[in-house]
């Protein structure tokens, strides 16, 4: 019988893929009903193993580790042609939320201050969650945060500051994702094809281009449905309006 208080030695992601991919292998092997059809469902037990435990034999015999034990943080800021009074108003629009997180999450007000997520994950699953705005200084800071008991607890906060004296402003996207027991929050994120840092540099690069053009990039995966249910509208260049 294996040891399930063996050293976590597996990385949240490879934890949540490897469970995903052994279930489906011990499906189809029984299913089989037939030798080799076992020999795939014991595979498949082995990486259920792997992903419940977070402990691989080959890994520790190895001598390596893909655990990570930090949370999910990650800061980044871009410059952008406009003044920050400006962009405040443009973040603060719920629509625009929607276009700016467009490539990692569909976004809809449910609310005043209130706004529910929705990331695509493949094998056709949803990761849902509410957040609210928990700050707000015009023109200068929007903080928010998660709210209940949602299977991807984050926070975030971004801030705009005037350059002086070269024009445009500086605009800092932090963003913290928090696992529930420290498990697998972020791997939730890495199955929607994004991590924290993809996630927050793409967020950027899409408002400075929504701010500065009034469009934002289209990704052939990314969902294109605005913040009152009607899809984003694509001219030539494949640009969302």
């Amino acid at each position: 019988m294996k040891n399930s208080s063996k050293t976590k030695n597996v990385g949240d992601t490879e934890r949540i893929v490897s469970a995903i991919a052994g279930g489906a292998l011990v499906t189809w092997g029984l299913r089989r009903r037939s030798l080799g059809g076992l020999v795939v469902a014991a595979i498949g037990g082995d990486l259920l193993y792997r992903g419940f435990t977070g402990h691989c034999d080959v890994y520790q015999w190895l001598g390596t580790s893909t655990a990570e034990s930090a949370q999910p943080e990650v800061e980044t800021a871009i410059t952008i042609d406009k003044p920050a009074d400006e962009l405040y108003r443009l973040w603060r629009d719920p629509q625009n939320l929607s276009r700016i997180m467009g490539h990692f999450a569909d976004v809809q007000s449910v609310g005043d201050n209130r706004v529910h997520w929705r990331v695509h994950a493949p094998l056709d699953q949803q990761i849902e969650w509410d957040a609210e705005i928990t700050e707000e200084k015009p023109g200068e800071r929007l903080r928010w945060m998660s709210v209940g008991d949602g299977p991807l607890p984050n926070e975030g906060e971004v801030t705009f500051r005037p350059r002086t004296p070269q024009p445009g402003t500086e605009v800092h996207l932090w963003m913290r994702f928090k696992p529930p027991g420290g498990a697998l929050g972020k791997a939730a994120v890495a199955l929607a094809g994004s991590t924290p840092h993809s996630v927050a540099r793409h967020a950027l690069r899409r408002f400075k281009s929504l701010a500065e053009t009034g469009e934002t990039p289209t990704l052939s995966h990314a969902p294109t449905v605005h913040a009152d249910g009607m899809g984003a509208g694509r001219n030539e260049s494949g640009m969302q309006r």
